[in-house]
């Protein structure tokens, strides 16, 4: 008997092999999906919660906002809005992503399973996130920049990614309570990932990726991205170092800030909420925290941020589509994407090994 299983494992190695001859889907092929188009689509429509353009009149609060940051109670209908289109947005993008809320900051996540037969590849978690809410409650505050512009490529790395299958799980989130310090992501952490014992070994969160241009340097500084992280962090300085290979690699246009790794701002964002918890993460942004603070974009959490208003003159969407693309070419290497003809075959081999292993037990 162990002969016949012998033979039919070698039969589906050969096979695996062929398959590896042919064509198959790369990380390239992902990358090459990414659309800037379709990530200004989203970055527009998010920005533009709180006028009912997609919710209709019930969400219609005449002015544009996503609040939430003060608790559930006094979420505004901008956030709601917004919930309300993240949902469907991931519903409708594929059957493979398993879409949830979660918690009472209402993060969305969109699961997209790993198929490894092994679990020890199957349950490496991997995280592209962005924050959608915004701080102001009670005026027009678009939030273009800060964050419909890292929403928007976390729903663009989900529309190009669940075309493909992984061997191991990635999960799109947007968070909701990050302007009132990060309330969402650590009630994720908490009340998921620590209270389930899961294995996240990256978390990539995008926040502020559209704008940058520094308003407070003479000439607009020089354009690069700052990439943070809390190097004692087990996984932390790996994950960095993958990033950065991938964005060499699938974004070569895209010019990394010479000071990255940068640690001195690693806390402040979703990826803080994971770092200080002992997950390695990165905040991937236009500049890092103190600079953002120290007035890089004039309009931060103000009407201005807006791409209709003053800071939309310095939006570049061409340059935040290359952060997309350094952002999907990493996760889709590290969950190991599957070639579509060979995924069967794996399922097979593994279930085929497993049972081998309980029958020389």
């Amino acid at each position: 008997m162990y002969r016949r299983f012998a033979f039919i494992a070698s039969v589906l190695l050969v096979f695996l092999a062929s398959v590896e001859r042919a064509p198959a889907q790369t990380p390239q092929d992902v990358v090459n999906q990414i659309s800037q188009a379709q990530y200004t689509s989203y970055q527009l429509t998010v920005q533009d919660m709180g006028l009912g353009l997609y919710g209709g009149p019930t969400y219609n609060q005449g002015y544009r906002n996503r609040y939430n940051a003060g608790g559930p109670a006094l979420e505004t209908l901008g956030f709601e809005e917004a919930n309300l289109y993240l949902n469907d947005t991931f519903t409708a993008m594929s059957p493979r992503l398993v879409v949830s809320n979660q918690g009472p900051y209402k993060n969305v996540i969109a699961e997209l399973p790993g198929i490894d037969p092994d679990p020890a590849v199957r349950d490496r978690i991997y995280i592209i996130s962005g924050h959608y809410d915004h701080p102001q409650a009670d005026f027009d505050a678009p939030g273009g920049d800060d964050n419909a512009s890292g929403t928007a490529a976390v729903l663009e790395a989900a529309r190009v990614m669940s075309q493909y299958q992984y061997r191991s799980t990635i999960r799109f989130i947007a968070w909701g309570g990050e302007e009132g310090w990060m309330l969402g992501s650590k009630d994720y952490v908490a009340n998921v990932v620590m209270a389930n014992g899961e294995n996240v070994v990256g978390m990539l969160n995008l926040d502020m990726i559209l704008h940058p241009r520094m308003d407070n340097v003479p000439g607009g500084g020089v354009i690069d991205l700052d990439v943070s992280t809390k190097l004692d962090v087990p996984g932390a300085a790996a994950l960095y170092t993958t990033f950065t290979a991938a964005a060499a690699a699938y974004a070569p246009l895209l010019a990394m800030d010479t000071r990255n790794p940068q640690t001195d701002d690693w806390y402040p964002s979703d990826q803080g909420a994971f770092l200080e918890k002992g997950y390695p993460g990165l905040m991937i942004a236009e500049n890092n925290a103190t600079e953002i603070w120290g007035g890089s974009i004039a309009g931060y959490h103000t009407a201005a941020d807006a791409s209709d208003r003053a800071e939309g003159a310095h939006y570049d969407y061409a340059w935040a589509t290359e952060v997309v693309k350094a952002t999907v070419g990493a996760v889709a290497g590290e969950a190991y994407i599957v070639p579509e003809p060979a995924t069967l075959a794996l399922l097979a081999l593994g279930g085929l090994t497993a049972l081998l292993r309980r029958r020389k037990a």
